[in-house]
């Protein structure tokens, strides 16, 4: 009795998985993988206001040139030196 219980279970959960994996291989195909196409890059700038993060209006021209067909920069690594300098490591997201 258990065993004929327990075999129409994994019956039923294979079926499923069936039905679940066949939809989720038509989602793939409708969904674009998102690629970035530029590797990270480095700007080097002059630290002005005692703040590391509050990059000056150059280099944020800069920037935008770099990730002109991107909505977003993030700023990736940070890297202070004794002469008042900060270099930036940057990646354009979409």
């Amino acid at each position: 009795m258990y065993r004929s219980i327990i075999l129409l279970g994994i019956l039923l959960l294979i079926s499923s998985c069936n039905k679940h994996t066949k939809i989720s291989s038509n989602v793939s195909k409708v969904l674009i993988p998102i690629t970035y196409q530029e590797k990270p890059f480095e700007i080097k700038w002059k630290i002005e206001r005692n703040s590391i993060t509050k990059i000056p209006l150059k280099t944020k021209k800069q920037i935008k040139t770099i990730c002109k067909n991107h909505n977003k920069v993030v700023l990736i690594k940070i890297k202070t030196y004794a002469d008042d300098t900060a270099k930036g490591t940057f990646d354009c997201r979409i």
